[in-house]
């Protein structure tokens, strides 16, 4: 009973590390959801800009004033920002997705751990209920036929 009870006390600390660690995982799975909330703001952001420099490539195209060199060349550079600002959105969504992803499965092995724990603590308590309603069981027994050798 020392051993299960032994037993019982380094899994309830186990518990209380995998809590801590599931607690970790939460916070870590909050931050990773605000950071990707940040990028899709900068992706909005940067949706808006991409919007306006779009317009500001029109309004480019409509200045007569410019010469064809000079607008072919501002208009390839507002091209090619635009383009990194799109690619640079996107890749900024693929990253915090897969760093939401992986704390997601990270914390959802937290749980899966913790619950076995649980199980295994559940286990741990029923075997130590049952020895001991055994342990009680055997007691009175052994005492019964001491006390009749006495009285003999």
């Amino acid at each position: 009973m020392r051993i299960a009870s032994e037993q019982l006390r380094k899994c309830q600390a186990r518990v209380e590390e995998l809590k801590a660690s599931l607690e970790k995982a939460r916070a870590g799975s909050q931050e990773w959801k605000a950071k990707a909330d940040a990028a899709e703001q900068r992706a909005a952001e940067a949706a808006v800009e991409a919007g306006l420099q779009a317009k500001q490539i029109e309004r480019i195209q409509t200045q007569a004033a410019r010469t064809a060199e000079q607008q072919a060349r501002e208009l390839d550079q507002l091209r090619a920002r635009v383009t990194d600002l799109t690619e640079k959105r996107a890749r900024d969504i693929a990253d915090v997705r897969a760093h939401l992803t992986t704390s997601e499965r990270d914390l959802a092995i937290a749980r899966d751990h913790l619950m076995t724990i649980d199980v295994k603590l559940d286990i741990l308590e029923g075997a130590a209920n049952v020895l001991d309603d055994r342990t009680r069981a055997i007691l009175p027994a052994r005492t019964a036929p001491d006390s009749e050798v006495t009285s003999q």
